[in-house]
């Protein structure tokens, strides 16, 4: 009996249909999950699903009950051997794959086929102690020829992946596992080290890998931001006018530091002609941008279609499972030569869609290495519409998204966008350069397709032509830099913090796999800073908060908050997928690193942090500090007798920090809605401070 092993139920029913697997048996107290029972190629099969991660590195207390206590004299926990366990939420889903895996006489392992994919397969395996053989089913997309070449085509756990990409699934395997002690050995030890030295209150300082040279970049920013001193500068633009036409023009050597020397070129320029010096015309082509990874589609949802990075890798994945567009994870940009014979089918396909049909050029222009080059694809080629194209999408959302990959493709065949760019400097009083500059499209090539630019046309001018002036002043300040916005970060993250304006230095960049995170982690990192209350984010502009600045501020590890760092080990990692470094020896190095990061924290003193909120929690019968614990809130005074004290829950209702704070400083909270009492009826009140009982009491609003 043969067991195929999918990553979540949404990917099992693609397959299912594929395989014409049959009806969906759900486990009968656990209905969101199931298995299907089938024939494959003659013998017997089930396919079974999991949900997501069902097993994960075991929590420090595993290795020993002094690490259940988070204290410094013990912490940290560098294990000799990393134990996985089984993830509690999942247990009944487990425990159904565990007992398909005794049964089988062979597995295919058909998670998302990328680094991810690997670890959940292999973390499975291990803690079902599986013996069976298995092999790979690498997925490059839903469509029904590439899923019939993937089953025929099945790899072997050491063998090569395709003829493009380097590696194989079991070193892809142990880049995952590497990836993920590294973010457990840095992320346990050094969260238990910043919150018992730096935390207070009930505030647990979370400290990652990814996550905090992450929020370094937007507190930096943010500081660059409070500490800009705006500086005047003096701004003298011009207006020529000839007959018939006006130029706006700009003093050449730029804006001027002082007033006194703006106003003395100024006054040399008023009421003089300015003479036609030079003019001079460049041609530019621009080639087609290059096609779509998943950092690069995110921007551009973001900038193109107003999503978040969220909504963005939903709609995506939705797509995906439907067939419509190749693999969603990947950070290549290029497709592989071989692929030329299917992009032409699939764009044949597209440009007869009333949607895309308008975008069809005169004659298609040449494919070319831009876009299709094998040594710049990773373990998945750029982003693409699948031969599969749809007459039509319903979900108005999938079409938006589907019409900008479809774009980015049909692109390719247009010929190069043509631009004459002129330049015109018109001289007044013999010494003084203005510049004028105009645009216009001589060819549109891919712009007809998106991204068309406005011309910016000159008057016919002639060198030596004598035309009228009109000079202006104008001062201005100097401005901070602007907050990241999502996609900003984004594009920050991909490069490590790096700004990169030329294309050919980008693109090795991210060739190199020195980014933040990967393409398929960069979206959940941004999510778990915002759950974690270290960004907040306004329309589409990124805030870090106090506890985000105070953490940053705080810790003492330089290399821990740098990009740079990051970015080198993330391409360490990339190596060991590769084949290139020795699993061994980075573990060795990472276990190193993150005790010596330990020892760094836990030696330096710092005051501990204290948000407003706490400042405000003093109690309100003799004004000593308030203390949190996990059942509630208690005046740290109980020892002299104070009885303040407050549960977490009151008459089945949360009682909040923010509600604790208003009986702190106001005496009493705002109308709280929805308790229960004990017959289990509603009611609404106050609670309030009882100054006579000396305890919180239930205050009832007035009956109209």
């Amino acid at each position: 009996m043969v067991v195929i092993y999918a990553e979540k139920a949404s990917l099992a029913k693609e397959l299912a249909a594929f395989l014409h697997a049959g009806k969906r048996i759900p486990l009968q107290d656990e209905p969101t999950v199931a298995h299907y029972e089938f024939t494959y190629k003659g013998e017997q099969a089930i396919l079974c699903h999991g949900v997501g991660h069902l097993a994960s590195l075991a929590a420090a207390k595993s290795y020993d009950e002094k690490y259940n206590k988070w204290d410094l004299s013990v912490f940290p926990c560098i294990p000799d051997n990393f134990k996985i366990g089984a993830k509690q939420q999942t247990l009944k889903c487990l425990k159904l794959v565990k007992s398909l895996f005794d049964k089988a006489d062979w597995i295919i392992n058909a998670t998302d086929s990328d680094r991810e994919g690997e670890l959940i397969f292999s973390y499975v395996y291990q803690i079902c102690k599986c013996k069976a053989p298995y092999k790979r089913l690498w997925i490059t997309d839903m469509t029904e020829e590439k899923l019939k070449y993937a089953f025929n085509n099945l790899i072997e756990p050491d063998g090569a992946i395709s003829s493009t990409v380097s590696g194989s699934p079991n070193q892809l395997q142990m880049a995952g596992r590497a990836r993920d002690i590294s973010d457990w050995l840095i992320g346990t030890n050094l969260t238990v080290a910043a919150t018992k030295k730096y935390g207070s209150f009930d505030r647990m300082l979370t400290v990652g890998r990814v996550q905090t040279p992450t929020l370094n970049l937007v507190v930096q920013r943010e500081k660059a931001i409070k500490s800009h001193v705006k500086a005047p500068y003096w701004k003298l633009t011009a207006v020529f006018s000839s007959p018939n036409d006006k130029i706006a023009a700009e003093y050449d050597k730029g804006n001027f530091q002082d007033e006194q020397s703006a106003q003395a070129v100024l006054s040399e320029c008023q009421s003089k002609q300015g003479t036609v010096k030079s003019i001079e015309v460049k041609h530019k082509k621009e080639s087609a941008p290059l096609l779509y990874n998943t950092t690069q589609l995110l921007i551009a949802a973001s900038e193109k279609l107003d999503w978040d990075a969220e909504k963005t890798k939903k709609i995506l994945q939705s797509i995906y499972e439907k067939g419509y567009v190749s693999y969603p994870r990947t950070s290549s940009e290029h497709v592989t030569e071989d692929m030329k014979d299917e992009i032409t089918e699939t764009l044949k396909k597209l440009l007869t869609l009333p949607d895309f049909s308008g975008y069809a050029p005169d004659e298609w222009a040449e494919y070319t290495s831009r876009h299709f080059d094998n040594s710049k694809v990773g373990s998945h080629t750029a982003i693409i519409p699948t031969t599969k194209v749809p007459e039509n999408i319903d979900d108005e959302d999938e079409k938006q998204l589907y019409a900008l990959i479809a774009k980015s493709i049909i692109r390719i065949i247009h010929p190069k966008a043509e631009i004459d760019n002129t330049t015109v400097i018109i001289q007044v009083d013999n010494k003084h350069d203005f510049k004028a500059k105009g645009s216009i499209i001589t060819v549109k090539g891919w712009y007809s397709v998106d991204a068309m630019p406005e011309n910016k046309l000159l008057p016919v001018l002639t060198e030596g032509q004598q035309l009228n002036g009109e000079y202006e002043l104008k001062q201005g300040e100097t401005q901070p830099p602007k907050r990241y916005t999502e996609a900003e970060l984004l594009a920050a993250m991909e490069l490590a913090g790096q700004k990169l304006e030329d294309e050919e230095a980008r693109t090795l960049m991210k060739m190199q796999k020195k980014g933040l995170g990967t393409d398929a982690t960069r979206e959940p990192i941004l999510n778990s800073l915002y759950k974690k209350g270290y960004l907040t984010k306004k329309k589409k502009t990124i805030y870090p908060t106090e506890l985000a600045v105070y953490l940053i501020d705080t810790l003492p590890v330089e290399d821990l908050k740098s990009a740079e760092m990051t970015g080198e080990l993330e391409k360490k990692l990339n190596d060991i997928a590769e084949g290139r470094l020795d699993f061994d020896s980075y573990i060795a190095e990472i276990k190193k690193t993150a005790s010596e990061w330990f020892d760094i924290i836990a030696k330096t003193d710092a005051e501990k942090y204290v948000s407003e909120n706490e400042k405000k929690l003093l109690c309100p019968f003799c004004k000593k500090k308030i203390n949190s614990f996990d059942w509630g809130y208690s005046c740290s005074g109980y020892k002299e007798g104070c009885k303040f004290r407050i549960g977490k829950t009151i008459a089945g209702k949360k009682i909040t920090e923010n509600m604790v704070v208003l009986i702190c400083q106001n005496g009493k909270t705002n109308i709280i809605k929805g308790f229960k009492s004990k017959n289990g009826n509603d009611f609404d009140a106050y609670l309030a401070v009882d100054n006579a009982k000396k305890e919180i009491v239930f205050k009832f609003p007035d009956k109209k």
